[in-house]
């Protein structure tokens, strides 16, 4: 007779394998809570399992503390499915460091001067500490010709925040600008001392800013050479490894630069540059005006650039020791047959291809995010006709997938890849922000088959809330619109009286930015405002520790959270509205039931008040 076997004597890959068919963080817990000896498994290679099988494309490559990470995963998770998040503006306030100089304000001034608010351009970045919990976030942003930085410290439950601006004392708004912007990692020990980022301007200026952290005046500036022409955009790649990043920007309307970032030089050369310019005729005439829109590394040897209109409007160049190869390596164009002549096409005719042109490009994050490497393949494009388009080098095919939204064809000005999970894109007008749902219906994770809430509180509780006081929505539909204008415009840059504020109200999405994949914030600059969409549930009893505090009770932050509004992209096109954060307390302290949709977060209704009961769509729920 065969004897019973035994969890704890199996091999630590057998196990492995176990972990892998586990559906939540409560069930490897669990496993893990049965013995010493499976316990010892679990938290040595079992979470790390779980995290690379069920979030392969978010889970973090290091990481002090798997546990915990998977806590912040599930739980982001939970919120991104619910679409739960809280909505506030951003701007430097409480006791502001102002450069040159070194002054300290309390109060912030925006720029003024122009007809229209200024155009945010956005980068952030996060470090971990020691501990999961311990972590460090540096947000900047453009305004007007004035860089904004804020450093967020965050140890526990205690966090610390502290502002710093740089404004050149000669610049002018309009003039100068600031056109493109980024963060530079620190590199050593002593570059935590100062906070270093690329930007330029409008006037021509490119340079490296070295922003103290202590009392200094001044702030060293490294110039790159641009010759005077315009920066219109520009791409970092970040190269941990290595001693310098590289940066390859536009310039004018055709020029493409490459230059090595080194804040210890006074002035930069570009490496390398090419010019792209249009076609000509026979006679040497200009067959139409294009220009350079934007240009992204996809890898550390390869820059794909956006050009238009043109009807082959991405130009790949690879990136050789000596430069930029002299022509580009790939074309592509934004369809993969052409035109029957039987086509009535006034904008392209039979035998040829549309034209457009394209405005941000992104490299596709690899599947796995601690095994894969990111070889610049796959890559997503956003054209002026609305959609957004997926790329891959190794096919023959021109696109691979459209993501596209029948409700609005307005351009696309910003994208933003999390994972493989989801890809939020920035319209051209009604300051949309769109949600499209990469998984293609299949969940490596879903919340709703959490187990139910542990006494120890260290795991995500999820838990799918029923029909009773809720209305179904059917949830087939994954892809979804924001509106980044509050309905209740009390605080904020809406609500300040002046036009150029307003004007946000009805802005394109400039810019969009997360710290990383694991990272529950999202921002988005829209005309004369920054907002951070931070993804969490206000009702959650045990929101994450590591980004969130336990709410005890209402705040006076809470009155400054905007309620915002969305739509499926679907034929119904159901508008719903956030409730207020007072509204959601005050109804959950009081026991009063609401009518809230079935499957999303509580803070969602259907229009701007009415009972849900038009929302019901289906016999069924998640």
């Amino acid at each position: 007779m065969m004897s019973k076997g035994n969890l704890t004597n199996l091999p630590p890959e057998l196990l492995d394998h176990i972990v892998e068919y586990l559906p939540t963080a409560n069930a490897v817990a669990n496993l893990g809570a049965t013995s010493k000896s499976l316990g010892h498994a679990v938290d040595t290679d079992g979470w790390t399992t779980f995290n690379r099988t069920r979030f392969p494309s978010l889970h973090p490559a290091n990481t002090p503390d798997q546990s915990h990470t998977a806590r912040t995963l599930t739980t982001l998770s939970k919120a991104w499915d619910r679409r739960g998040f809280v909505t506030t503006y951003i701007e430097p306030r409480d006791n502001v460091t102002v450069y040159p100089g070194g002054k300290k304000i309390d109060k912030w001034k925006r720029p003024k001067g122009q007809t229209i608010g200024f155009t945010p351009q956005l980068d952030v970045y996060e470090e971990v500490g020691q501990s999961w919990q311990e972590r460090e976030e540096v947000l900047a942003f453009s305004a007007g010709a004035e860089v904004c930085v804020r450093r967020k410290r965050r140890r526990g439950s205690e966090e610390n925040i502290a502002w710093t601006t740089y404004r050149p004392l000669s610049a002018y708004e309009g003039r100068d600008d600031v056109t493109t912007l980024h963060l530079l990692r620190p590199k050593a020990q002593q570059d935590s001392e100062v906070q270093r980022l690329v930007s330029g301007t409008a006037n021509g200026d490119l340079w490296i800013l070295s922003i103290p952290e202590d009392d200094s005046e001044d702030v060293p500036t490294s110039y790159l050479v641009t010759n005077g022409q315009p920066v219109r955009s520009s791409s970092l790649l970040h190269r941990p490894m290595a001693d310098q990043d590289l940066l390859v920007a536009n310039m004018g309307d055709s020029r493409v630069s490459l230059y090595p970032i080194d804040p210890s030089v006074g002035k930069i050369a570009p490496s390398d540059s090419l010019d792209i310019r249009p076609p000509q005729t026979d006679g040497g005439h200009i067959k139409n005006q294009q220009r350079v829109w934007s240009s992204e590394f996809l890898s550390p040897n390869r820059i794909a650039t956006g050009i238009g209109p043109s009807s082959e409007p991405l130009h790949i160049y690879e990136i050789l020791p000596t430069g930029f190869s002299k022509e580009p390596v790939r074309k592509f164009s934004l369809q993969n047959d052409l035109f029957e002549p039987s086509d009535e096409d006034t904008v392209a005719p039979a035998g040829k291809k549309r034209s457009s042109s394209i405005y941000p490009i992104a490299p596709l994050p690899p599947y796995n995010a601690a095994g894969g490497s990111v070889d610049g393949n796959v890559f997503l494009s956003g054209a002026y006709d609305g959609a957004v388009r997926l790329h891959d080098m190794r096919s023959r095919r021109d696109v691979e997938m459209i993501y596209s939204d029948l409700t609005d064809e307005s351009a696309v000005y910003s994208l933003l890849p999390r994972g493989q999970e989801t890809l939020v894109v920035g319209g051209s007008r009604h300051s949309l922000l769109k949600f499209f749902d990469l998984r293609l219906g299949s969940k490596c994770y879903d919340y709703s088959d959490a187990a139910a809430p542990s006494s120890s509180g260290e795991l995500i509780r999820g838990t799918a809330f029923g029909p009773a006081n809720g209305h179904f929505a059917d949830r087939a539909v994954n892809d979804w619109n924001l509106f980044l204008r509050p309905s209740n415009v009390s605080s904020g840059p809406g609500a300040r009286g002046n036009w150029a504020s307003r004007r946000s109200l009805e802005s394109s999405v400039y810019s969009l930015a997360s710290p990383s994949s694991s990272s529950p914030f999202l921002y988005a600059g829209v005309e004369n405002a920054v907002l951070e969409l931070g993804f969490t549930g206000v009702l959650d009893p045990n929101p994450d520790p590591a980004f969130f505090n336990q709410r005890t009770s209402q705040s006076k932050r809470d009155e400054e959270t905007l309620s915002l509004a969305m739509y499926e992209q679907d034929s119904q096109m159901k508008l719903c509205t956030q409730r207020s954060v007072g509204e959601t307390l005050m109804a959950k302290q009081q026991g009063t039931e609401v009518a809230h949709i079935h499957g999303l977060d509580e803070r969602w209704r259907v229009g701007s008040g009415d009972d849900g009961r038009t929302w019901a769509r289906s016999e069924h729920g998640t």
